[in-house]
């Protein structure tokens, strides 16, 4: 999906929707996964995950569990394309776009549980890491209004 809004499509302005903006920043947040360096989202905050190495041991064969003998090693993704790094990068630019910092925050913990592979998001899940005790459905109407803001900002951008 491309995620530069206003490009022309059959001689029409295309928009994004709010389910556009919502789908970039989930592909976003799987496309820095995949990143080399640690796959570290640049505005999660939960610790130092890219310094984590495997214990290597003198005459292991591979560092990631293998012995060379079973063929139970995960193979590596191949590298971002270029169009990946710029649609990654661009619909990461856009959490800048949201003014407050709470807001902010409440998208990137929905974003990264529906990355995950959530059919919905948790929100008394989410509601710990928010600093609340309750409230999950003030979490969710929170973050529908700041994607919908932010949907607004793209398109006017």
């Amino acid at each position: 999906m491309s995620v530069v809004a206003g490009t022309a499509v059959d001689g029409e302005c295309a928009f994004l929707t709010y389910d556009d903006v919502e789908a970039a920043l989930v592909e976003a947040w799987q496309l820095w996964r995949r990143s080399p360096g640690g796959g570290r989202w640049p505005f999660a905050g939960d610790g130092p995950w890219h310094l984590a190495t495997g214990d290597v041991r003198a005459g292991d064969y591979d560092a990631r569990g293998g012995d060379g003998a079973s063929s139970d090693v995960a193979v590596r993704p191949m590298p971002l394309s270029r169009g990946e790094v710029s649609e990654r990068d661009v619909a990461s630019e856009w959490l800048s776009m949201i003014p407050d910092e709470g807001d902010r925050r409440i998208v990137c913990l929905a974003i990264a549980e529906l990355a995950r592979g959530a059919k919905r998001v948790p929100w008394r899940k989410l509601l710990a890491p928010m600093g609340r005790a309750h409230g999950a459905d003030a979490l969710r109407m929170r973050y529908t209004r700041a994607i919908g803001r932010l949907a607004m900002a793209v398109n006017a951008g």
